[in-house]
């Protein structure tokens, strides 16, 4: 969001952006203070699982903001379902928390109403973010897939599996908010 916020073509997005960064800078320390109560090293924890973003952010490189907007709509969407799955392993109060921010909507709703309307104007947009939207459903399913099987998490991969008709019916309907065919 922050990047997207930088390279936005109006003030009105940069700063509905920036606000949406903020939001989520704040959800990231309110689960950093969590997890260091848990005698963990949050940073730590990042490294074991930069790799699996960097090669996400390698293989799926936006040519625009349009297609940046919707990388992050379709990313969080689908992680979301598979964090939430995660969440229930959790004990209390990581579990409320883990839910909280999960339920904090306020970025695909961002997202969602600045590319429908675009996406209605724009046939020839509307057809190239839905194809986008295709690559960024596949990739993001190998990723999390790889991650949430990562020993930290420790997911049987048959109950990630099991999930994935879901977390695709789930998708279809983001992408059915947009205008658009997954």
């Amino acid at each position: 969001m922050a990047t997207n916020a930088s390279t936005a073509s109006e003030l009105d997005d940069t700063v509905a952006l920036s606000r949406l960064a903020s939001h989520s800078f704040s959800h990231f320390e309110e689960l950093s203070a969590r997890i260091s109560d848990s005698g963990q090293d949050v940073i730590e924890l990042c490294r074991l699982f930069e790799p699996t973003f960097s090669v996400l952010a390698e293989r799926t490189r936006p040519r625009d903001w349009y297609e940046s907007l919707m990388k992050g709509f379709v990313f969080d969407g689908i992680m979301n379902d598979f964090y939430r799955m995660a969440a229930d392993k959790l004990d209390e109060p990581g579990h409320s928390l883990a839910i909280a921010v999960l339920d904090d909507t306020r970025a695909a709703d961002y997202v969602r109403n600045r590319l429908t309307a675009d996406v209605a104007e724009d046939t020839q947009l509307a057809s190239r973010l839905a194809l986008w939207g295709r690559k960024l459903v596949a990739e993001t399913l190998g990723r999390a897939r790889q991650m949430l099987t990562d020993p930290v998490l420790d997911i049987d991969e048959a109950v990630i599996v099991e999930a994935i008709p879901a977390v695709t019916a789930n998708h279809s309907r983001r992408m059915s908010a947009l205008g658009l065919v997954a």
